[in-house]
């Protein structure tokens, strides 16, 4: 017997465990789709109900009142509401920098208590904050302030650093 003779008693007997196969998986198809539109539906329904929770407040209508709106109208007054809303002024590239150069500089001081670094080096750091504050504030450039410094500083070990 030839190999090839083999190979093609084989074939039909591979084929029909895939057209099997297919069934089997286009039965499963048939048998979750209505199963995952029910899921995406209620996943619908949840959010436009927590949106009319939110948006209600806001446009000044009581829940209680407007206990049945419709999906559109729920909708709808999104739409308008955030349609009226003032747009908010468009700030340069300068103002955002210095903001979030002052928010971090906020956020560096409430978190240096809380690390583990030498009382000298959170001095030098809180200092540095200080500082970069009084620059900000000021309207001068967000950039670290330059300060003379006598020679080398000594290097902690136990400051972490980048490189």
């Amino acid at each position: 017997m030839s190999p090839n003779v083999t190979a093609e008693a084989s074939q039909p007997l591979l084929a029909r465990s895939t057209v099997a196969q297919r069934k089997q998986a286009n039965e499963l198809r048939k048998t979750l789709k209505p199963l995952l539109e029910k899921r995406r539906r209620a996943r619908i329904n949840d959010s436009l109900t927590h949106l009319k929770s939110l948006i209600l407040p806001l446009v000044g209508k009581d829940n209680a009142r407007y206990s049945k709106l419709e999906k559109a109208d729920i909708l709808e007054m999104t739409v308008r509401f955030l349609r009226d809303l003032p747009s908010a002024p468009v700030k340069d590239s300068a103002d955002s920098y210095r903001e979030g150069y002052k928010a971090c500089l906020q956020r560096v001081t409430a978190l240096l208590p809380k690390t583990s670094l030498a009382q000298d080096a959170c001095q030098r750091v809180h200092e540095f904050v200080q500082q970069s504050m009084s620059t900000t504030s000021h309207g001068g450039a967000a950039a670290a302030p330059v300060r003379a410094q006598s020679g080398p500083q000594p290097v902690c070990a136990t400051v972490w650093r980048p490189w």
